[in-house]
């Protein structure tokens, strides 16, 4: 069965969790929930203060000819903040967890150039604990290759020993998943953020 590609609104593979409900389920982080209703909360009270206090606040800013662009913008961007806090309450807060299983999360994502190939990467990675050297290796090259024609994200859930391995693709403006990101065999799986940190001290000491 083919792959049909996927388009993401951001650099993860929240696109393709979201075709797999029989693999993973969505909810909103408690943190960060916890963090937008907060900010959320003081722009209130930001506007509440600004607002019932026209006249304090142009004073408290150096009166409305000296400071008119700093009194407009302690009348409009208190508002434009709660706006933004609620829409990424229920966006921005957003995580996706292995059904029934532990919470994903994106340990590494490298961005490299056109030119530059990550089918020899992606196939180090799937080599997993078996080659702990060789996924070093890998990601030192493209640590090495720096660019933001393709981006290589890896996924995982260490309670459950899942990992998810995958190649976005950004066409201008747009991202897109256009192969199905590859899962690891649950015997091979390795520390990525690790491997990746080990990855970039060596890159930063052979310069």
């Amino acid at each position: 069965m083919s792959f049909t590609p996927l388009r993401s609104r951001s650099r993860s593979l929240f696109p393709w969790f979201a075709t797999r409900p029989d693999l993973f389920t969505s909810e909103r982080s408690p943190r960060k929930s916890t963090t937008w209703l907060v900010i959320a909360g003081l722009m209130i009270i930001v506007m509440l203060l600004v607002y019932l206090n026209p006249a304090a606040t142009a004073e408290l800013l150096g009166g409305r000819v000296r400071s008119g662009l700093a009194i407009a913008g302690a009348f409009l961007m208190p508002p434009a903040v709660f706006v933004a806090s609620i829409v990424m309450l229920f966006v921005g807060a957003q995580r996706w967890r292995v059904r029934g299983g532990g919470v994903l999360t994106n340990p590494v994502i490298h961005g490299v150039p056109a030119g530059f190939s990550l089918d020899p990467v992606t196939a180090a990675l799937q080599q997993g604990s078996s080659d702990s050297a060789g996924i070093v290796a890998a990601l030192k090259e493209v640590i090495a290759h720096k660019g933001d024609s393709r981006l290589l994200t890896i996924w995982a859930s260490e309670a459950d020993r899942a990992m998810y391995i995958g190649v976005i693709r950004v066409d201008g403006k747009e991202l897109w998943i256009d192969a199905e990101p590859i899962a690891l065999d649950p015997e091979l799986f390795f520390d990525a953020k690790e491997l990746n940190r080990t990855a970039l001290r060596e890159y930063a000491g052979g310069r």
